[in-house]
């Protein structure tokens, strides 16, 4: 029969020392790391952390005893899993950057997307011309409109209003209003619904302009009204419910 080598004898010793480690870790974080006291003079808040790290030391040391790898395989390994971290690093560190820079391309590639984030709010990406579209919901149809801050009120054009089962036909068109083309016409509704991503505006005053008055309809101040807050960061405009 043949004896095991004394190499085998090291390794062995070696995981043995390293078991002994992480029981020892173990023992510590259950029966004596106080999550409570956070005094700075003690290790007991880094027990966890301890434990852990512990933990990964022994699955590394044991690859590296039993696997045997070569130096060029280490060497590449530490190269490869090291630039992922760094890669993992710095987009971290420019997570906000790269948020803005995302919403830029979806303004371009989609004008008019709303997009319900996480925390409830809705986000509008500028569009190319930097201006702020939004593609909604009036009584059931879709109208893209143009957040404008500088108008009062919502204003649909006569095509998106007769879209909305408007009869614009029978509207009286007898409130003044001033555009920068100068004092038109339009006549006052209500909406019943108006709906952007995850959010619902109910009964909402308006008017429609005449027909040719308008392009695109107007997203108003009295439907920006509606939410608790907005406000505009970097290529972006959120609106919070």
């Amino acid at each position: 029969m043949r004896r095991p080598g004394p190499g085998r004898f090291v390794n062995l010793l070696m995981l043995l020392v390293l078991a002994a480690i992480i029981a020892g870790a173990a023992v510590y974080f259950f029966a004596f790391w106080d999550p409570t006291d956070v005094s700075e003079a003690t290790l007991d808040r880094s027990g966890p952390a301890f434990v852990k790290l512990a933990i990964i030391g022994l699955v590394l040391a044991a690859s590296m005893i039993f696997a045997r790898p070569r130096l060029g395989e280490v060497l590449n390994a530490i190269i490869l899993w090291g630039g992922l971290g760094l890669i993992l690093v710095a987009g971290y560190s420019m997570r906000f950057e790269l948020e803005d820079m995302a919403y830029r391309v979806m303004g371009s590639l989609m004008p008019g997307m709303a997009v319900e984030q996480g925390d409830g709010t809705v986000a509008l990406a500028r569009d190319r011309s930097g201006h702020y579209v939004v593609d909604a919901s009036v009584n059931g149809a879709s109208v893209r409109f143009l957040v404008d801050t500088g108008a009062s009120m919502v204003t649909l054009s006569a095509r998106d209003a007769r879209a909305a089962g408007i009869d614009v036909a029978n509207l009286h068109f007898g409130a003044v209003v001033s555009t920068a083309n100068g004092r038109s016409q339009v006549a006052p509704v209500r909406i019943s619904k108006l709906e952007i991503a995850g959010a619902t505006l109910s009964n909402i005053r308006a008017f429609v302009a005449r027909d040719g008055m308008l392009d695109t309809s107007l997203f108003g101040m009295n439907a920006l009204d509606r939410f608790s807050s907005w406000r505009v960061e970097g290529g972006r405009m959120i609106l919070v419910p």
